[in-house]
């Protein structure tokens, strides 16, 4: 697909049409013979040689692969390509490897990743998988396998990896693999489904090491997203007879788990979105499972097709990974909406439209199914998959977020900071558990630092200003007592956030504010808080503290006013 998608206003459109007339006028409908396709391929040559870089970023990478008894980390798809994988090239991965050895393969690997890769709607499972498996394997394969060895030891087993730290992070030599596989495949491969999938983690990758923030990050989203437009994943059909044909499913899930973590950067750094739904077609994945997907089950897609109700959900009830998904992507999309409103520079939002995406954002919330919202006992609940219980926490917090972005906004138009208060209370006392349930959630340790970020730096902030100069409310929850209280714990939660960590840096500012903030509270104390709940009192410092809110808001909305997680599933 050399020239990639082309859209509307592409110089192509126009000869397309001319030549669509043309073969009407000669009585075909078909494409003449002698037309040439815009995106064809230039064939690969039979034989070449490895550049100097080549050939050391290929022994680099081979030199990194587990031997087979020790390479049994796997997910999803991949276990199938892993083991063929081994069953073909095992044997040149014993604890003695040749160099002269290594280099054979790397010519097999790289051959094979400029072989034609398709993509089409019709592909089947298996032959998709065959194409960069067992003979096929191409270095897109080994990139993604390189992540997955990581990843997978938070998702399916709590044995640790030696190539992690004690967070369940990648290794710096696992980095490097992955850049390398893919540096390779840009060289040798023509643009496809699972280059897109390696870019992407490649981007997780950059975020676990190094957070979200960075200039690297935002850098390689933004190579994420152009792939992907290329590619032309945004624009897939919408029909409403569509029939479940599983690239297609593959195109969407890749698509929406990349706007998820899209929107959750933007909003976290308060950036202009890379991305607009206003320029998208693709239909949020159908609610299957995976092994119904990839035909594991001894269901066809046609079958499951019934089992997708109205509303789009399973009818049935059954938790996929593909459920939290969709979810998460309809939260995600009315986070588009409001990002608009907030960072928009030529418009104000009215109040109107402020309250119909309130409204919206409940309405969404109330159509989930009932194993996505979280309740209070489920963190004690130990027949609970911690996966689950994320997702669900999750969830939570992620539909707490835009309200809290929804009552900021109100606030600007005159409205009480009632419930913007409320909804941050909330948001603290959600994020704590990733703390304060370490022994329920211990598998994610790695997200600390960017839940935290996301979620209780930006609430905390709200906090902090109640408690330097309370307001009047109806939240009887939230008196000077509890409000010390969750902000201790947030302290702690955020001390516990090493300085060396992905994120870390912006963890220790908020930290040091925050105790500025607890210190001044508790060193000149307001008399009769507690005696009337929500009372608004005045509160005469001698000294005022100087509370950066920059650090606490991306938006930069106020003087008188968030890491990726590797736990979305393609």
């Amino acid at each position: 697909m050399a020239s990639g998608y082309l859209g509307f206003t592409s110089f192509s459109t126009v000869y397309e049409e001319t030549q669509i007339s043309l073969s009407r006028l000669q009585g075909s409908h078909a494409t003449p013979s002698d037309s040439e396709d815009w995106s064809q391929e230039t064939a690969a040559p039979d034989e070449f040689a490895l550049s100097a870089r080549t050939r050391e970023a290929c022994l680099f990478v081979l030199r990194h692969v587990p031997e087979p008894s020790r390479g049994r980390w796997y997910y999803y798809f991949l276990d199938r390509v892993l083991e063929s994988f081994y069953q073909t090239f095992g044997h040149y991965f014993g604890p003695r490897r040749s160099t002269k050895s290594l280099e054979e393969l790397a010519v097999i690997l790289c051959r094979n990743t400029t072989l034609p890769f398709s993509d089409e709607d019709d592909i089947e499972a298996d032959q998709w998988i065959a194409q960069f498996s067992g003979p096929s394997t191409r270095w897109e394969a080994l990139g993604l396998i390189f992540g997955f060895w990581d990843f997978s030891v938070n998702s399916i087993t709590i044995k640790k990896n030696p190539n992690q730290d004690e967070y369940g992070r990648p290794s710096q030599s696992t980095k490097q693999c992955v850049n390398y596989c893919l540096d390779l495949c840009n060289e040798f491969s023509p643009a496809n489904s699972m280059l897109l999938f390696l870019t992407y983690k490649r981007l997780v990758i950059q975020t676990m090491l190094h957070g979200d923030i960075s200039r690297k990050s935002w850098l390689f989203l933004g190579e994420v997203i152009a792939l992907l437009t290329f590619l032309g994943y945004h624009v897939l059909p919408d029909s409403p007879d569509y029939q479940l044909k599983f690239m297609i499913e593959i195109k969407r899930r890749i698509y929406y788990q990349i706007y998820n973590v899209h929107m959750t950067m933007v909003s976290l750094t308060g950036r202009p979105p890379l991305m607009s739904h206003y320029y998208n077609t693709t239909p949020l994945p159908s609610d299957i499972g995976n092994a119904t997907l990839y035909g594991f089950k001894d269901i066809t897609l046609a079958q499951a097709t019934a089992d997708i109700g109205i509303t789009g959900w399973d009818k049935h009830a059954r938790r996929f990974s593909v459920t939290f998904m969709r979810a998460r992507a309809k939260l995600a999309m009315l986070r588009e909406e409001i990002m608009h409103f907030a960072l928009s520079t030529k418009r104000q939002v009215s109040i109107e439209e402020l309250l119909d995406v309130k409204a919206r954002e409940s309405r969404t919330i109330e159509e989930f199914p009932a194993f996505v919202k979280y309740n209070d006992s489920d963190l004690d609940d130990r027949k609970h998959e911690v996966s689950a219980l994320y997702w669900k926490l999750l969830m939570r917090l992620e539909h707490l977020l835009n309200v809290f972005f929804i009552e900021r906004l109100l606030l600007k138009h005159g409205h009480t900071q009632s419930e913007l208060l409320s909804v941050s209370f909330d948001m603290i006392t959600y994020t704590l558990p990733f703390w304060t349930h370490q022994d329920t959630l211990f598998p994610l340790r790695g997200d600390c630092e960017w839940l935290i970020l996301a979620f209780g730096v930006p609430a905390g902030g709200i906090l902090c200003q109640e408690l330097l100069k309370p307001t009047l409310h109806n939240d009887l929850r939230i008196t000077r007592s509890s409000l010390i209280q969750k902000l201790s714990l947030l302290v702690g939660f955020l001390d516990w956030v090493k300085p060396t960590a992905p994120n870390g840096g912006q963890c220790v500012k908020c930290k040091t504010i925050i105790k500025h903030v607890l210190d001044q509270a508790l060193n000149a104390p307001a008399p009769g808080y507690e005696n009337a709940p929500g009372a608004a009192f005045d509160w005469d410092f001698t000294t005022q503290v100087d509370f950066d809110f920059d650090l606490l808001d991306t938006f930069g909305w106020t003087r008188s006013e968030p890491s990726l997680s590797q736990q979305t599933n393609a």
